[in-house]
């Protein structure tokens, strides 16, 4: 049905939020809404797009827009996610269910 992002700063307070679309990127989505990510190199190489996940795991695609140019999955940090190729599953879009998804920047 739909998903909503809500994204949080550094300190954890809450910055924006917007519904999401499908076959965007979680970067492009945050711009068009007015809400700075950092980002560099746009294909998952340098970090600097990094967020933690807080709530809705289950509705990332983590290779929605590209494919990770490496990994940068941490055991030690599982719900880190780079922002610039991460997107929304599109069967979330599908069902009947109101999904939230809250990320906070890293930087």
């Amino acid at each position: 049905m739909s998903v909503v992002v809500k994204i949080q700063d550094p300190t954890g307070t809450e910055i924006g939020s917007f519904e999401a679309e499908d076959e965007k990127n979680l970067c492009e989505m945050a711009a068009m809404h007015g809400i700075e990510i950092l980002k560099s190199c746009g294909a998952w190489f340098c970090g600097v797009c990094m967020c933690e996940v807080l709530e809705g795991w289950e509705a990332v695609d983590v290779n929605k827009t590209g494919n990770a140019g490496i990994s940068t999955w941490d055991p030690k940090n599982p719900d880190h996610v780079l922002w610039c190729v991460w997107g929304i599953k599109s069967e979330m879009f599908n069902d009947e269910k109101e999904h939230v998804v809250v990320l906070k920047k890293m930087y």
